[in-house]
């Protein structure tokens, strides 16, 4: 049997399962890097990508809006927000229409964090991705909008009846 590096598609005879597994691998693989790109700035990825939703949003967001968005649920979204919270990264404000909610927003020094690993996390995107044409960018990303469609909620709960 021939040796093969851990980070190599296992290759199996059902193609639809071996391409399943690649898309696994890859996003294990990718979660691996991202926690060492962002050890040198945050303590997650997931700190990261609840600040670039803050930064980029056209209204301010409340951690219902924010689980939304990251596809997380609502109590794992209450801790992180704490936590930043605490670390002076984010606030939370009452939000005007509803005393029972909260809007999140940047706070002073989670502006400047996100100003300072924003550019080099687009650098290493373009990086990492510049194995790809424009066009196999564009394939890629209507694959998985056309997968993400197939296992998403109302698709699964179609299946289970």
């Amino acid at each position: 049997m021939k040796s093969r590096s851990h980070n190599q598609i296992v290759h199996f005879d059902d193609k639809a399962h071996e391409a399943l597994m690649g898309i696994w691998w890859t996003g294990i693989l990718l979660r691996k890097n991202a926690k060492r790109f962002f050890s040198n700035y945050l303590s997650s990825e997931v700190q990261f990508n609840i600040m670039m939703i803050l930064k980029y949003a056209a209204a301010p967001l409340t951690q219902n809006e924010i689980s939304e968005q990251l596809l997380v649920d609502k109590s794992n979204i209450t801790g992180m927000i704490d936590r930043m919270e605490k670390a002076g990264l984010l606030r939370r404000a009452e939000a005007p229409h509803d005393r029972r909610c909260h809007h999140i927003e940047l706070t002073g020094a989670g502006h400047e964090i996100i100003d300072k690993v924003e550019q080099p996390y687009r650098d290493y995107i373009r990086e990492l991705m510049n194995i790809f044409s424009t066009e196999e960018i564009a394939a890629i990303t209507n694959y998985m909008e056309r997968l993400q469609q197939a296992v998403s909620d109302e698709n699964i709960a179609a299946l289970s009846r």
